[in-house]
């Protein structure tokens, strides 16, 4: 009898067991048995599950990937880091790179490696530490709890501004067989503080990797985060991110998510504004050339009166490239005075691509304001026969009408080195296309 991907997976858990959990706290190997559970109970997801027909998560597991459960190298210097000056936590292939350290600065300040801060703040990371992550629903969820071993840890406590921005660099890569890894984040902002945020996404070389990556965001009541996340992945890598938001009242958080590059990339977001009087702000852009596939799945869970909510998410699509967005807003019965919006448009620049798009209101409030809406469309003719009649040559033209499609979901980076560094590499695939 042949075994199941799923008896594979946990099988390959269980043999490695105390290798991956080494030197972690008991109440965090202690819970894996749990994420066990859930995930012998499910599935991983099918192109035959709703949410999944555009990103068939089963086919992409069912490789034969290599696993390893400890670092490649004693220390891996990351060679492509963002131009941003910061508080750096570089990570390869889900290990912090600097063997393990914890920085605390004088304002109490605490960044670094997340298995560092297991052991040293064992009560303030697991305080938060997946209380977001929905490792019920979502199977690749709790199947990165289970394998979960490092990753980046940022806490910005009470009343505080960090001075700098944090700076969470994720290096992928492998000169050996293809290889599935498993990456993980946890950020908390305390009451009234504020922090600045920038992640990147990138391989270092051509290899096969499957990254399973999950990311939780706290923002206490009255904390303010600015968020950018950009994806510079390898044609033969496949991404999977899951980015889970919890907002408590009167916090504001503001992102902006770009994927520039990657073969597969899928997104499960999920933000909760479970805090009276918080607002969450989003601003995607994606890009599909050759064989690309980009599949977003963004929910928006309004919990609580008088909150506030947009996103707005772009792509660009060419060759045989595949983009899909799958968007909910969910305003639950006492949740009052809603106030969201949801927006996706898509520039189709091939006849050979494909975009599917499906915006979604799921409302049980009377007092409300929302919508949403979505475009699938090429360029503006009228827009460039005017360009072409004060000289500009076609090619030129649609240049800049793209670049000014893409912009301005851009200039939302509160960050200026990654803004202009994500406007350049936007340019060079624009003219790419």
């Amino acid at each position: 009898m042949n075994r199941s991907l799923e008896q594979e997976l946990s099988e390959l858990y269980i043999s490695n067991v105390d290798m991956i959990g080494e030197g972690l706290p008991e109440r965090v190997n202690a819970a894996r048995r749990g994420f066990l559970e859930s995930f012998n109970l499910s599935s991983l997801p099918s192109a035959r599950e709703e949410r999944y027909r555009h990103c068939d998560l089963r086919k992409l597991f069912d490789v034969e990937w290599e696993h390893y459960f400890t670092q490649a190298r004693e220390r891996v210097a990351v060679t492509d880091s963002l131009p941003v000056e910061g508080y750096h936590v570089d990570l390869y292939n889900g290990f912090c790179t600097e063997n393990e350290p914890l920085t605390i600065l004088p304002d109490g300040v605490v960044y670094g490696s997340l298995r560092a801060a297991m052991r040293e703040r064992e009560e303030l990371v697991l305080y938060y530490y997946n209380t977001a992550a929905e490792n019920d629903a979502e199977t690749v969820a709790a199947l990165n709890s289970l394998f979960m071993q490092d990753g980046a840890f940022v806490y910005v406590p009470d009343g505080v501004a960090a001075e700098r921005p944090f700076v969470l660099s994720f290096e992928y890569g492998t000169q050996d067989a293809a290889q599935m890894c498993f990456a993980r984040a946890l950020i908390v902002v305390g009451r009234g503080a504020q922090a600045d945020v920038v992640v990147s996404h990138h391989t270092s070389d051509g290899s096969r990797m499957l990254v399973d990556c999950v990311r939780e965001t706290m923002l206490e009541d009255g904390a303010g985060l600015h968020l950018s996340e950009i994806t510079r992945m390898n044609d033969q890598s496949i991404l999977i991110t899951g980015n889970y938001l919890k907002q408590g009242a009167d916090s504001r958080a503001e992102m902006l998510d770009v994927w520039l590059h990657g073969g597969v990339t899928r997104v499960n977001t999920r933000h909760d504004l479970a805090g009276r009087g918080c607002e969450s702000n989003l601003y995607g852009l994606y890009f599909g050339t050759g064989h690309e596939r980009v599949d977003i799945d963004l929910r928006v869970n309004h919990l609580v009166p008088d909150c506030k909510s947009f996103e707005s998410v772009k792509g660009v699509v060419s060759g045989f490239a595949e983009g899909a967005f799958n968007g909910r807003v969910y305003v639950a019965p006492d949740a009052q005075r809603t106030v969201a919006f949801q927006q996706n448009r898509n520039l189709q620049m091939s006849d050979t691509s494909k975009v599917y798009t499906e915006p979604q209101l799921e409302i049980y409030a009377d007092d409300v304001k929302c919508s949403h809406g979505a475009t699938v469309g090429q360029m503006d003719a009228e827009a460039i026969y005017y360009m072409r009649q004060r000289g500009i040559d076609e090619q030129e033209a649609r240049r800049l009408q793209m670049f000014g499609f893409v912009n301005d979901i851009i200039s939302h980076c509160p960050h200026d080195g990654a803004c202009d560094f994500v406007r350049e590499l936007a340019e060079a695939r624009i003219n790419d296309l």
